[in-house]
């Protein structure tokens, strides 16, 4: 029965962070949703400032992409991590996020080093999203490291924190993109225009 339950909750893993691929064109999560508007909001009352990128900002903004996107594909790497980790799910797991941690750790970098022609509502939400996508990598890791040190009930006990924690990471980036995204459709601000004109971009662009 342990046995049969923790199969469950791997399969829940799974399909939680391959959620990720449409985390840029769906508004299913409560957290996510209640961001927007705050985001939205906070732009109306500040509008962005207008007028052609610098060649700087828009080199930022394709780094962005990049970063983004790599987090991305790090944090897919979970879901394969659980169909190949067997019995040993933990330590496959382990091998996984310290890869994670560290495109977090540069994506937020990156995020925060945003030339002065940029700055607008729309950069602050996106460092809001990167700060919160950091925070939930840790937890994740944290959960991971619980999985690890477990054996038997207990690593079917702590597999239901993993779940939760990979959701988080999910949703947390998803609302990474959709804040790149809600610059890109500000197609008059002056980070919209950079972002627009990133080549690497284009695909976060549709989502």
């Amino acid at each position: 029965m342990a046995f049969s339950r923790a199969l469950t909750l791997t399969a829940g893993l799974a399909g939680a962070v391959l959620l990720l691929a449409a985390c840029g064109s769906s508004s299913s999560d409560s957290e996510s949703s209640a961001a927007a508007p705050s985001a939205a909001a906070s732009a109306a009352a500040s509008p962005a400032a207008t007028g052609a990128p610098s060649e700087e900002l828009v080199t930022w903004a394709g780094a962005v992409c990049d970063d983004t996107a790599t987090l991305r594909d790090a944090v897919g790497g979970i879901a394969s991590a659980v169909v190949s980790g067997g019995t040993d799910i933990g330590a496959s797991l382990q091998g996984q996020i310290g890869t994670i941690q560290q495109e977090a750790v540069t994506l937020v970098s990156t995020v925060q080093s945003i030339p002065a022609d940029g700055s607008s509502p729309e950069a602050t939400a996106l460092k809001s999203s990167a700060d919160a996508a950091q925070a939930s990598v840790t937890a994740l890791n944290e959960a991971i490291t619980e999985l690890a040190s477990a054996d038997g009930l207990g690593a079917v006990t702590a597999l239901p924190g993993v779940v939760s924690a990979a959701n988080d990471s999910v949703s947390a980036l998803g609302d990474t993109v959709s804040a790149i995204q809600t610059a890109l459709a500000s197609g008059s601000s002056t980070l919209g225009q950079a972002f627009a004109a990133a080549p690497s971009c284009a695909a976060l662009q549709q989502g």
